[in-house]
């Protein structure tokens, strides 16, 4: 059998699904499309690079074979999701006459998106957990129940887990830790995190990566690829940039030596855990274990002066990242945060890092100040030196303007209409072609996407401009060479 022949004989029952799927899509409601069509795109997208392959490398060609279950179980999710979603719409026009979907339904269909995302881990699971970060895009009720991503995946057996840290540090477990909590402090995406006592009887905590997840990004990364040569323009994205930097960070996170660099490396407010060089390898990272309470908890019951600190915190600790550090975590969702018991703001997750130098970072600074002062020719000669390209300049400098209207001075977050402002932001998006987008701005739009889903979901009564203004100023000294 040819490898041509074999292609089709592997994908043939993925292609009708996926074509089956595209079909449906376009009769879903928009928030719920916000995910599901990531979900469809995923699948349709790898079967119409595979028909492509014809004398593709060897390597390329087992990478997407490995995706292929994956790809499969993406399809039949996506289909019977979408086949539940026009069930509970037809019984509800029985019942009531009204089609559309109650609060319930949608509660039902984001568990079970949640829980197959969680089953399949990777970069499915990422995507659950930024979308989670974003109610004002996917709604409150997808938001919270996707929330599960940031922690609740289901966890890998514990003897797997023993065994990996023992491969990977050439020791016993009864070597390294006086004491090792078989049962995970959380489970996520990429790696769970267990709880220890070095032989000293300092506690920390193992960060061990899910034995075969390096095949489950691979093959991840390899749909990511496919949908960008596949899918064609899509108006206000630029897929190619998008997933180059979105594989690269995958890859990149799987790499523990680099996350426990950058938190030695952090010269942040927030407390941060510390590396335990011994115990740690490119796959396990053991470290000072920090107690706290998931913020997004914290914030639930926190009095309204509480929680306008700790956000009025989180807000400087990211705009000093970007504009005055240059060192910025990447993965800010809220799983990511503590506070501690002394009401400190503490940051966890360093495996995704992004790296901003001078000129960019002025160039940010000028971009705000210039949307704040409506000046428009200055925004759209700001948005050229850092990499934005497009048919539409001025769509686009509408469509920065509508990002950062909230850092205006005087703008209150407590006022501020998010679901109106993102249903303009879509707009101005639409309407902008041959986007091309500087790779700085993939993974800061992904920052600044879960800071912006944090405001929107409490509202504290804070002005963001008086927060940002001297790391504007430090970051626009920069002078051009």
């Amino acid at each position: 059998m040819t490898r041509q022949e074999l292609l089709a004989e592997l994908f043939t029952p993925v292609r009708d699904a996926a074509l089956g799927v595209a079909k449906l899509v376009k009769h879903v409601g928009v928030r719920v499309d916000a995910l599901a069509f990531d979900l469809a795109r995923d699948g349709g997208a790898v079967v119409r690079d595979v028909q492509a392959l014809g004398g593709a490398a060897h390597d390329q060609f087992s990478t997407i074979v490995r995706a292929t279950p994956r790809v499969t179980k993406l399809a039949q999710h996506a289909a019977a999701m979408f086949a539940r979603q026009r069930w509970l719409a037809l019984s509800n026009a029985a019942k009531t006459g009204d089609a559309r979907l109650t609060a319930d339904d949608h509660r039902d269909l984001a568990r079970r998106t949640a829980l197959f995302a969680g089953e399949l881990r990777g970069g499915i699971a990422k995507l659950g957990q930024l979308a989670s970060c974003r109610p004002d895009l996917i709604g409150p009720i997808w938001a919270k129940e996707l929330a599960s991503l940031q922690a609740d995946v289901p966890a890998i057996e514990a003897t797997a887990i023993r065994a990996r840290i023992e491969a990977e540090l050439g020791k016993p477990i009864s070597a390294l830790f006086a004491s090792f909590d078989d049962v995970p402090l959380a489970a996520a995406s990429l790696a769970q995190v267990h709880a220890a006592v070095l032989l000293n009887g300092t506690e920390v905590v193992v960060k061990v990566q899910v034995p075969g997840i390096e095949d489950v990004i691979a093959g991840d990364i390899a749909a990511l690829r496919a949908i960008a040569s596949s899918v064609g323009e899509l108006p206000g994205v630029d897929l190619p940039t998008l997933t180059r930097e979105l594989g690269r960070a995958l890859a990149i996170e799987l790499d523990y030596r680099a996350e426990a660099a950058a938190l030695v490396a952090y010269a942040g407010a927030c407390v941060v855990p510390r590396p335990i060089v011994h115990a740690s390898s490119a796959r396990v990272l053991t470290m000072t274990r920090i107690t706290g309470e998931r913020l997004t908890a914290w914030l639930d019951q926190a009095t309204p002066a509480e929680r306008d600190r700790v956000l009025g915190e989180l807000v400087g600790e990211v705009a000093a990242q970007i504009l005055a550090r240059g060192q910025v975590h990447a993965d800010p969702h809220p799983g990511n945060f503590l506070v501690t018991p002394e009401a400190h703001l503490a940051l966890l997750d360093f495996g995704c890092m992004l790296e901003l130098t001078a000129s960019e970072r002025a160039a940010y600074a000028r971009l705000v100040l210039a949307v704040a002062g409506r000046n428009h020719d200055a925004a759209a000669r700001e948005l050229g030196h850092l990499g934005f390209i497009c048919d539409e300049p001025d769509a686009l400098v509408a469509l920065a303007s509508s990002l950062v209207g909230a850092l205006a001075p005087d703008a209150k977050v407590s006022e501020l209409d998010w679901e109106a402002a993102f249903a303009e932001q879509l707009g101005h998006a639409k309407s902008i072609g041959n986007l091309q987008m500087p790779r700085s701005f993939v993974l800061l739009g992904r920052v600044l996407g879960s800071v912006a889903g944090l405001l929107a979901t409490y509202k504290p009564a804070l002005e963001l401009h008086p927060l940002i203004a001297r790391h504007l100023a430090a970051a626009i000294v920069y002078k051009e060479a």
